[in-house]
C-alpha cells in the first residue's frame, strides 16, 4: 500500500491525483487539469537547491554582518543592523516580538540552509537513512516559518516613512538582504515536497 501511495503525487492547487514517473533531464511534470507545477527533474532540481543554498548562506552573513541602513537626522547619524534591531525589541521588553522576529528572520532561514546542506551530505554518502528522512519532514514545516521577504517589506514601508525626516543610505546588507529574498523565493521556496522525497529515495535505493 505504501508503494502504491508513493507512486502518486496531489497537485497542491486543484488537488488532482496524478501518478508519477520519471522525467528527463531538466524536464518538469505539470497537472493536467490546473497546469500547475508537480515536480521536476528530481537530481538537477536538488543540486540546484544546494548551490542556491550555499549562495544564500553567505548572502545571509553578509547582512548580518554589515549596516543595513545609515540614519541621518541633523548632525545625528544612526547606523542599524539587522542584529541590533532585535536586540533592541529584546532591550525595549518586547520579548514575544522579538522572539517572532529573531526566530524568522535567524532561526528558521539558517534552518532551512542547513537542512539542504546536511541533506545533501548524508545522501551522497547513503548514510542515517532514518535522520535524513526526519531532516525532509523537518523541512517541511521549518522552510514555512522562514519570513525574511516579509520582514525586508517591513523594513521598507519603515523606510517609507522616513523618508520626510531623515537622510537615509542603504548599507551593505541592504543589497545582500535583497539578493537573500530573491534566492528565497526564486529557489529555495520552489522545491517541491515530492522532489525531496523521490531525491531520498533514489538516493538510499541506488535508483
Amino acid at each position: 500500500m505504501d508503494e502504491n501511495l508513493d507512486n502518486l503525487v496531489i497537485c497542491s492547487k486543484c488537488h488532482t491525483v496524478h501518478k508519477k514517473i520519471d522525467l528527463p533531464y531538466k524536464k518538469v511534470a505539470k497537472c493536467a487539469v490546473c497546469g500547475n507545477k508537480l515536480y521536476s527533474d528530481v537530481e538537477n532540481a536538488f543540486y540546484k537547491a544546494v548551490s542556491y543554498s550555499v549562495t544564500a548562506l553567505i548572502l545571509f552573513v553578509v547582512a548580518n554582518l554589515y549596516p543595513i541602513i545609515k540614519v541621518y537626522i541633523g548632525s545625528n547619524q544612526s547606523i542599524l543592523t539587522i542584529p541590533s534591531m532585535v536586540a533592541t525589541l529584546f532591550d525595549e521588553n518586547f520579548y514575544v516580538v522579538g522572539s517572532i522576529v529573531l526566530v524568522v528572520i535567524f532561526i528558521a532561514p539558517l534552518s532551512v540552509i542547513f537542512s539542504y546542506l546536511a541533506l545533501w551530505v548524508l545522501t551522497y554518502f547513503k548514510i542515517y537513512k532514518n535522520f535524513s528522512k526526519h531532516i525532509i519532514s523537518f523541512l517541511m514545516v521549518s522552510r514555512n516559518w522562514a519570513m525574511v521577504d516579509i520582514f525586508g517589506v517591513s523594513i521598507l514601508v519603515a523606510l517609507v516613512k522616513l523618508f520626510g525626516y531623515a537622510q537615509i543610505q542603504p548599507g551593505v546588507s541592504a543589497y545582500a538582504l535583497v539578493l537573500f529574498i530573491l534566492v528565497d523565493l526564486i529557489f529555495l521556496k520552489s522545491i517541491k515536497p515530492v522532489e525531496l522525497w523521490t531525491y531520498f529515495s533514489r538516493a538510499y535505493d541506488g535508483k
